[in-house]
């Protein structure tokens, strides 16, 4: 057990935090621990977009506005899970698109970014690095020593069998639907660019649907 070191841990590169930000790339346990790490990451984010929106969704008192969020929920959430498992598997260009489209929606969602907002930001940029290493790493030998994959509990199918399986069906919904999402997002926040102060002039104003949506969002 020693010998397969079954858990990676040991013969990872980096430290936790370096690993976040600035990783490095010298055998298969870090390919394997940054793609565990970028898909728990995209995961977290899905999860907690899809409750916010919800959540919104459930307070607006507008029913044309309550369907619109909730089909922008499960979009984004869509976007981000199967863009986890896309960097589970290496594809640093579905990484990329998550980071942008995170960093758009923070950009337009018409307030300062937060700190939590560029750590977030931060990581997601360490992610696409992290993943285009991880897609150029070639074993020095086909039988050189490399970590498996688990069938065993929830987890294990979640970040291990479940990526594999998925994304070769789900890339290019997955392309097509974050290209659509990333130009819906452009545009909203031109328009608000565009017109800053148009809700001061009229009272009956509704903000238009980003990620961070206001309760009475259409």
């Amino acid at each position: 057990m020693q010998t397969l070191d079954l858990s990676g841990d040991r013969q990872k590169s980096d430290g936790y935090l370096k690993s976040l930000f600035w990783p490095t790339v010298e055998n298969a346990w870090d390919v394997d621990y940054l793609g565990q790490q970028g898909f728990w990451l995209c995961f977290i984010i899905a999860v907690l977009s899809f409750a916010f929106l919800a959540f919104t969704a459930y307070e607006s008192p507008n029913p044309i506005g309550r369907i619109t969020v909730l089909v922008l929920a499960g979009i984004i959430s869509f976007v981000y899970l199967v863009g986890g498992m896309g960097v589970r598997q290496s594809s640093w260009l579905a990484a990329a698109f998550i980071f942008t489209l995170y960093v758009v929606n923070a950009l337009g969602s018409g307030r300062p970014p937060g700190i939590l907002t560029v750590i977030i930001a931060a990581v997601l940029l360490s992610n696409v690095r992290a993943t285009f290493l991880a897609s150029r790493w070639k074993p020095a030998t086909e039988d050189e020593d490399r970590p498996m994959r688990f069938n065993e509990t929830f987890r294990d199918k979640l970040v291990d069998q479940l990526p594999p399986k998925l994304w070769p069906i789900l890339r290019i919904p997955f392309f097509i639907a974050s290209g659509l999402l990333l130009l819906f997002l452009l545009y909203v926040s031109v328009v608000m660019f565009l017109t800053p102060h148009r809700a001061k002039f009229n009272e009956n104003a509704v903000p238009s649907v980003t990620i961070h949506a206001d309760p009475d969002s259409q």
